[in-house]
């Protein structure tokens, strides 16, 4: 994504605030979807394939915050008392838990997403006629 950040909606500064700064990571991550889906496309790749291609990156990248979280009762200090490490593990615990049903649904969600995502770039760039999509 080199120097077209600008295309899928991703700014190269962003946001300090941390609300600000996810949505600017939602955006960025719909326009990459969507540019995504429109490349597959346009290689000839099957809708039901793209989607499970997206399916699995979606799933992959919350995986690897999984995997980044359940690292985090390591962490703990020493000189925290163990009441405040069993907490901190219980916490951990259960982001990790919801992490976990999240990926379960990116996974899962994979029928008709990239005609769907066919069918929004086609309104939003209004398609020259001939250009491959799955939908349009």
């Amino acid at each position: 994504m080199t120097g077209h950040h600008g295309s899928i909606g991703l700014n190269s500064s962003l946001s300090s605030d941390s609300v600000f700064r996810m949505i600017e990571y939602q955006t960025g991550g719909t326009g990459a979807r969507l540019r995504l889906f429109e490349i597959l496309a346009a290689q000839g790749v099957s809708a039901s394939e793209a989607d499970d291609l997206v399916a699995a990156l979606e799933a992959g990248a919350v995986a690897a915050a999984w995997d980044e979280l359940v690292e985090l009762p390591h962490q703990v200090s020493g000189a925290q008392s163990k009441t405040f490490a069993a907490g901190w593990s219980t916490c951990v615990d259960t982001v990790a838990n919801a992490l976990e049903g999240l990926a379960d649904r990116f996974w899962t969600r994979r029928s008709g997403r990239a005609v769907e995502a066919a069918r929004l770039n086609a309104h939003i760039r209004n398609m020259q006629p001939g250009e491959k999509t799955w939908g349009a």
